[in-house]
């Protein structure tokens, strides 16, 4: 691609002008073109001068002052006729005359001048409201005191919910070094460094929302799910409201805030929040793709920690485009594209990597353009939907039955924890796509060749799926929370929807005494394992059990 001359660029592109980076001037600029980002200078050109209710403010202080002015030329005159009525002469403009007029005029314009000030000061402080939290950045006892101030939980117990995630979780999801976080954390640093701060307390959240620890002992304290919840969401209002106490945390993100955010997501997400924690997500992708950017800039920055930044990127960026698939948002950019192949990697990184390419090779199946179809947004249900066909259906399906296999080059570079992520979401994709191609009218009741494409391959899945979830232990499944209680009840579900709309097909393989398991076992198989999943406390348990039980001939 050429790109035009700077010449032709008078202001920073689109792109650069949102992250506030240096930009080339030209089209495309050397940013976009090696971030493969589409270059634009779209934006409208801001009108110079204050805008809004300023406006109309300056322009009533200009009359204000042009009254004043007018009452100035008002006092000259009077002066100077008093002058000549007592002399027939021209008067004599000496210094000392035009002094005393301009004494005259200091009088008239004081009172002015004091409300053309203060109305100015107003209009400019009222879009700054002062808190009554507010302290200088340069106050650290002040931090200090309001880092320690913010939330009534004793250090004892933030402590042992860090060590339990430290224990628990990291070796799973290595987003935090547990070493560095324990080190950070004797150091008593959460009580001096805010995004520190807010860190701890996010994970601390995490902790409580997170089925996997519930048999830890500073859990089991907390003796009710209402009471674990409750400290959750204080903790989650006492990280934000540190990090919110520098208001400069986005402008220049570090590691800290930008997983203060992921926590932030997780925790809203097994709150059952999902607003809430898709705001938090995007704000963690966003602070992330600035810090990596920064950072190829940055040459003071270490190797290793280019590294890290980029791994860290590289997850958020994952989560950000799996959560948006699975909760049906829309997303304007496939980043995912971008992110096919990884640097050369420091040994303590390589599985992190190595299952994040996995989960990039998965989600990227489903690319940007087809979001509306499967978020069910088409035109589907008039006819009208050209993107989704039979032949991109298959081929899709056929990208993510190969994305992953046990003979997978270096599986053994995965935890099972991993494995079980990988694999439960292959056989969700394969699910949601079953769905989009049904409500395309894309399926048949007997496809030779492709049992993709035929109803009773829904039934197929959630039989793979119950295969799979029996070869990983408990831990291995909550691990991941809502994110696979949520897949494994729309697998399910869509069993349900099936049996439920086409009654021949239950009578038919109701008669068939070969199917072993028969479907009925199978939803029973997963109402017992969404039982087990959590301890039961969750919201898809119950209305699943309900649905099952309302389908003919269930007993």
């Amino acid at each position: 691609m050429v790109s035009t001359t700077s010449s032709d660029y008078s202001r920073a592109c689109d792109n650069c002008h949102v992250r506030k980076v240096k930009c080339g001037h030209s089209h495309p600029c050397p940013r976009c073109r090696r971030l493969n980002l589409e270059c634009s200078y779209n934006r409208f050109r801001k009108k110079k001068g204050p805008p809004g209710r300023r406006i109309a403010l300056l322009r009533h202080n200009s009359s204000t002052v042009e009254e004043v002015f007018n009452d100035t030329d008002t006092l000259i005159e009077e002066r100077i006729n008093e002058e000549c009525k007592s002399s027939p002469q021209l008067p004599d403009l000496s210094p000392n005359i035009i002094n005393s007029s301009f004494d005259s005029i200091a009088t008239v314009m004081a009172g002015h001048e004091t409300l053309f000030q203060q109305d100015l000061l107003d209009s400019i402080l009222s879009d700054y409201p002062a808190s009554s939290e507010s302290v200088p950045f340069n106050d650290e006892i002040r931090l200090s005191k309001l880092c320690l101030e913010l939330v009534e939980v004793d250090s004892g117990t933030m402590d042992s919910l860090v060590r339990s995630y430290a224990k628990g979780m990291s070796k799973y999801y290595p987003l935090v070094d547990s070493t560095t976080l324990l080190a950070r954390l004797r150091t008593h640093e959460n009580a001096q460094n805010l995004a520190f701060g807010a860190l701890v307390r996010s994970i601390c959240a995490f902790v409580l929302v997170q089925p996997v620890f519930k048999h830890d002992i500073v859990l089991q304290n907390k003796t009710t799910l209402h009471q674990r919840l409750g400290l959750a969401q204080t903790l989650m209002d006492s990280a934000l409201a540190m990090r919110n106490m520098n208001p400069l945390f986005a402008e220049n993100p570090n590691t800290d805030s930008i997983l203060t955010s992921f926590f932030l997501f997780a925790s809203f997400f097994h709150l059952q929040l999902p607003q809430a924690a898709w705001l938090r997500l995007r704000e963690a992708v966003t602070m992330a793709e600035i810090l990596d950017v920064q950072s190829h800039y940055d040459e003071t920055v270490p190797v290793e920690e280019r590294q890290k930044r980029a791994l860290l990127y590289t997850m958020l960026t994952v989560t950000e485009h799996a959560f948006a698939v699975q909760r049906r948002y829309t997303l304007t950019k496939n980043l995912l594209s971008r992110l096919q192949n990884f640097p050369a990697l420091h040994q303590s990184h390589l599985h992190a990597a190595f299952g994040v390419t996995k989960l990039v090779s998965l989600f990227g199946v489903i690319k940007v353009d087809i979001l509306e179809c499967w978020n069910e947004k088409c035109g589907a249900h008039t006819g009208s939907c050209t993107k989704m066909t039979r032949e991109r259906a298959l081929d899709m399906h056929r990208l993510i039955s190969e994305a992953y296999h046990d003979k997978t080059t270096d599986v053994d570079l995965l935890s099972e924890a991993q494995k079980a992520d990988i694999t439960i979401s292959q056989q969700w994709l394969h699910n949601r796509l079953w769905n989009v191609c049904h409500s395309h009218g894309l399926l048949n009741a007997t496809s030779v060749g492709h049992r993709e494409m035929s109803f009773t391959y829904a039934i197929d899945i959630a039989q793979e799926t119950m295969r799979i979830s029996r070869e990983f232990t408990m831990e291995s499944l909550e691990v991941h929370g809502i994110g696979m209680l949520g897949k494994l009840n729309d697998i399910a579900s869509t069993v349900v929807m099936l049996l439920s709309t086409y009654p021949s097909l239950v009578m038919a393989r109701m008669e068939d005494c070969t199917l072993e398991p028969s479907d009925m076992e199978v939803l029973n198989q997963f109402i017992a394992l969404l039982a087990t999943f959590g301890g039961g406390q969750h919201p898809y348990l119950v209305p699943l059990m309900t649905a099952v039980s309302c389908l003919p001939q269930s007993s």
